[in-house]
């Protein structure tokens, strides 16, 4: 717009001086008059366009602000979400652990139940591990002898298998994957005679 407001002010100039010259001479003074009229309007309209002008920085500062709030709400939006989806996410990771957790005690109550006369039933949750130690004098010794005498004793042998095989598929179903159920041997601690994951054998050691 500066461009503008100066060459029209440089054709009214040119335009002023060639009217007074011409009708001074008694020329055709009239044209130039007109150019001198249009050549002003074109100056007086670029000078108001031009920025200094408190009414064009308003108008310019206004739409800025409005591109400045419009940005700000949509980042205010995008972050609401965000957070909403993040606390939606946390909250179900919540229920998903405690019912997890449920289960899990829940299982273990069950076999506390139906072992309680062979023997003592505990869950490692770090291993996600339940190991039953006999501990019922019928049951030690009955064990005892099958892992004594395997060859005599195969039908014992398949039904305890069995079983287990059986209790670590309704856990896999009940509960989750990637539970273990194991059988110690009797008079040990920590020395696994049979165990399962998720209905697949991982040790069994009544045969040998």
């Amino acid at each position: 717009m500066l461009f503008i407001a100066i060459i029209g002010f440089l054709v009214f100039l040119l335009a002023i001086f060639s009217t007074l010259s011409t009708r001074q001479s008694g020329g055709g003074w009239k044209f130039l008059a007109t150019i001198a009229l249009l050549s002003a309007i074109v100056t007086v309209y670029g000078v108001v366009k031009l920025p200094y002008w408190s009414f064009n920085q308003t108008a310019a500062s206004s739409k800025k602000a409005s591109s400045t709030s419009e940005s700000a709400s949509s980042s205010s939006e995008s972050l609401k979400f965000g957070s909403s989806e993040a606390v939606f996410t946390k909250d179900k990771e919540k229920r998903e652990a405690a019912t997890l957790k449920l289960k899990e005690a829940s299982i273990l109550k069950q076999l506390k139940e139906n072992y309680k006369e062979l023997g003592k039933v505990s869950f490692d949750k770090s291993s996600k591990t339940f190991t039953i130690t006999p501990t019922g004098k019928k049951y030690v010794k009955s064990l005892k002898i099958i892992k004594a005498h395997p060859t005599e004793n195969q039908k014992a042998i398949t039904t305890i298998t069995s079983n287990f095989e059986s209790l670590s598929k309704s856990m896999k179903k009940n509960l989750a994957a990637g539970y273990t159920v194991r059988l110690l041997q009797p008079d040990t601690t920590d020395t696994t005679l049979l165990s399962f994951k998720d209905g697949k054998t991982i040790t069994n050691n009544l045969a040998k």
